[in-house]
């Protein structure tokens, strides 16, 4: 890339380049956690970033917790990105390219596949007008490693990664085993927190303002530099691409204000088959407000985020999962939540 980039004394009608994150990781590893406590961090340090939000069955409920946060949040639902929705994807980098904010942040679906987004990053890299490009791999200590069949997929999500975010960190001694397993599966990626990539990507921001790519070069398209990350086999990565396949997911709605006393009931009866479940609901204890409800396979946290209610975005659970049941779990939650909760209407 560095072939595209002159100093700003030698053009004067130039394009900026921004630093872009990628958060990859696992169904519920913490991604939108960490992606808001980065916000945060880099509010604090007065940078504005775009985010693009990708979800694999309804990417708006975790947009109405970042709204306060960011500059822009675009969701991006129900595609898988590593595949039929890398072109919608590429359209939204385009557009957030003629941003004025200064950087963009991404976080890829717990189910995605994330080289084939580097290989698109690189070969496009003097369109997509981003630099440096990093991938944070978000792990959850308490279950990484223990997924069965679906093991190998936390390896792809780790094995491009420059960096590594561990969420629910155990002990000193199963942390020291986890940065072992992290280290055997991908040397290079080193580890971090909100606070220091925060600091990292402010660096990159003020390192950025003094070059730009020149627009003749951008028309003609600079010959692509292929990332040194992606040095494993091909072959052996489309083997096993399939497990982000093996996912589908359900949407249902939530037409009114719910009891709040049904909530915690309804998440626990959830069958084994939800590995991730997220619910915006409107209580009838306080219809001012929304709150967004989570459970990660059996985890439940205990106490729901807050959301503003300014938008239309209608209340409703998403759930994500193997062989998940959409009957069955709207005859659950008509029974357990509220009679009248129901699919989408197309």
């Amino acid at each position: 890339m560095h072939s595209a980039i002159l100093p700003d004394s030698r053009l004067v009608s130039l394009t900026p380049v921004r630093p872009m994150l990628m958060l990859t990781g696992f169904l519920g590893a913490g991604k939108t956690t960490l992606l808001r406590s980065l916000l945060n961090e880099l509010n604090e340090r007065g940078h504005l970033a775009d985010v693009i939000l990708n979800d694999m069955e309804n990417a708006l409920l975790d947009r109405e917790t970042l709204r306060e946060h960011a500059a822009s949040v675009e969701p991006l639902t129900g595609s898988c990105v590593c595949c039929e929705g890398l072109d919608e994807l590429c359209r939204m980098i385009l557009e957030a390219a003629q941003s004025t904010h200064q950087l963009l942040l991404i976080e890829l679906n717990g189910t995605a596949d994330p080289l084939p987004l580097q290989e698109t990053f690189t070969l496009l890299e003097s369109k997509f007008l981003l630099h440096p490009r990093w991938q944070v791999c978000v792990i959850d200590a308490r279950y990484f490693g223990q997924r069965s069949r679906f093991q190998e997929l936390e390896k792809l999500q780790l094995e491009t990664a420059s960096h590594y975010y561990l969420s629910h960190v155990p002990r000193p001694r199963e942390e020291a085993e986890m940065a072992q397993m992290v280290r055997s599966i991908n040397p290079g990626a080193s580890r971090t927190t909100a606070s220091d990539l925060a600091g990292a990507l402010s660096d990159a921001i003020l390192k950025n303002r003094g070059y730009r790519l020149g627009q003749a070069e951008e028309r003609q398209g600079a010959q692509p530099s292929f990332d040194p990350l992606v040095h494993f086999s091909r072959e052996h990565q489309h083997s096993r691409h399939h497990y982000a396949h093996e996912f589908t997911g359900c949407n249902i709605v939530f037409p009114e204000p719910v009891e709040p006393s049904r909530i915690q009931p309804w998440l626990k009866a959830l069958p084994e088959t939800v590995v991730r479940a997220k619910a915006l609901i409107e209580e009838t204890s306080d219809p001012d407000g929304r709150y967004l409800y989570e459970r990660v396979g059996d985890e439940i946290p205990s106490s729901p985020i807050p959301v503003r209610s300014i938008s239309k975005v209608p209340c409703s659970g998403l759930f994500i999962g193997p062989d998940l049941q959409p009957d069955e779990l709207l005859g659950l939650t008509r029974e357990l939540l509220h009679p009248r909760s129901h699919f989408p209407k197309t």
